[in-house]
């Protein structure tokens, strides 16, 4: 599987099981909804090695998710959220990608939003 492909079942995948906010893509346009809650995809690719002696190559990363609510109203609809997130995600196996246990991660909040991350590290071979 190549990182374009790799791309394209991750994005499609959180795409056809998230039904909650409006998703802002890397690269694409994006206006923030006023006051109301919305969501980052990112893929960070990590390092690829050798797996075995017929050239088999292990690729990593990590399934970023941020997700933003509006300031001063509370955690529970972000952490509500970031369940939503991991059960796309967790433990699951999807093409090529194998993903591992999604973690949470509290950033806080600017003067409009509240951030709070979810990361799921995955793996591919090709």
């Amino acid at each position: 599987m190549s990182f374009k492909n790799e791309r394209i079942v991750i994005e499609n995948r959180f795409e056809e099981f998230w039904n909650e906010t409006p998703i802002a893509w890397e690269n694409v346009a994006f206006e923030s909804p006023n006051k109301s809650a919305w969501v980052r995809l990112t893929i960070l690719n990590g390092s690829s090695n050798y797996r075995a002696i017929n050239g088999l190559k292990r690729n990593l990363g990590i399934i970023d998710v941020q997700i933003f609510t509006p300031i001063n109203s509370g955690t529970s609809e972000a952490r509500e959220y970031a369940d939503t997130v991991r059960g796309i995600f967790e433990s699951k196996k999807f093409s090529d990608v194998v993903c591992d246990v999604a973690s949470i991660n509290t950033i806080g909040a600017d003067s409009v939003w509240h951030q709070v991350n979810v990361t799921i590290p995955y793996w591919r071979d090709s």
